[in-house]
């Protein structure tokens, strides 16, 4: 009889229980009531909770980059960081539609990827403890008579694209006539200064300049010049305290027909170069004594 009575009340319980509203727990609560997003439940990841600002990428940390100069055994290094990273990007290749097996960007690749000053910016993983590429910089001296070489040399090249940016590197050394205006027998040239994309914007770029320009101080080389075909080179400069010389924008730039060469994409509408003036006759500055001295 006890027993019967227990399957009763059960019953009854189930029952009065199957009535109530069915109330749904917290973390799968919707705003409405006709959709229902699943939910998974995880651990956040480290990289989920960010101590950087919230326009920054919170795994890049630029206190892990290392500055380092580059030497022949960095030669692969370079040629595949140009091939993904710089040419794919910068207006005077893509403004003129020039593909990445053109004659012309693999000399000049060969040219970057074995001689020059190089300046590699290499950052370390914590977890791995590797060192990955996220930025190249790669300076080299350019005499006064670089431009005659260039129009010489876009004269005789078949390819439309690969002569009209040796006549805009020509242009680009002519115009501003700093070999002139500053006297000096020649200028030390930051030709390439590119960083990965996914760190762009987070000063990679910028400690890559700072790094050649100290370079250059040292050396007491009188005139440091960056040509600017982008917009975000020239903000690099201005960080750097470059001053403007000269710039152009890329819809004045014509070939012998009067047509407009350059299509780049925005915001890369000008060309600009900046220069660093240093007197050789003042020296290098002198550096910082520890304080135990």
């Amino acid at each position: 009889m006890n027993c019967l009575k227990l399957v009763k009340i059960t019953a009854s319980n189930v029952a009065s229980f199957s009535k109530l509203p069915l109330r749904m727990p917290f973390h799968i609560q919707s705003r409405s009531d006709s959709s229902i997003e699943k939910v998974t439940h995880r651990k956040r990841s480290p990289c989920e909770v960010c101590i950087f600002p919230p326009d920054r990428k919170p795994c890049f940390d630029i206190r892990n980059v290392t500055i380092e100069r580059g030497n022949n055994s960095h030669a692969n290094q370079i040629r595949s960081f140009l091939y993904t990273e710089f040419w794919p990007r910068e207006p005077s290749v893509v403004g003129l539609w020039m593909c990445l097996n053109c004659p012309y960007l693999e000399i000049l690749t060969e040219k970057y990827a074995n001689s020059g000053d190089r300046l590699l910016a290499l950052e370390r993983i914590k977890r791995t403890g590797e060192q990955k590429l996220v930025g190249v910089s790669v300076s080299n001296k350019v005499f006064p008579w670089a431009a005659d070489e260039l129009e010489e040399w876009a004269h005789h090249t078949a390819s439309t694209p690969e002569r009209n940016r040796m006549y805009f590197c020509a242009h680009c050394i002519r115009s501003p006539n700093l070999f002139q205006k500053y006297n000096v027998e020649f200028i030390y040239e930051v030709e390439v200064l590119a960083t990965a994309a996914e760190v762009s914007g987070q000063g990679v770029g910028t400690t890559l300049l700072r790094t050649a320009l100290a370079h250059a101080e040292e050396l007491r080389y009188p005139l440091i010049q960056v040509v600017a075909v982008s917009q975000y080179t020239s903000r690099i400069c201005e960080k750097c305290g470059m001053k403007r010389e000269w710039s152009m924008d890329y819809s004045d730039f014509v070939d012998d027909a009067g047509q407009r060469v350059f299509f780049p994409r925005r915001p890369h509408h000008t060309v600009a170069i900046y220069t660093t003036h240093y007197n050789p006759d003042v020296g290098f500055r002198e550096p910082c004594k520890p304080p135990f001295l």
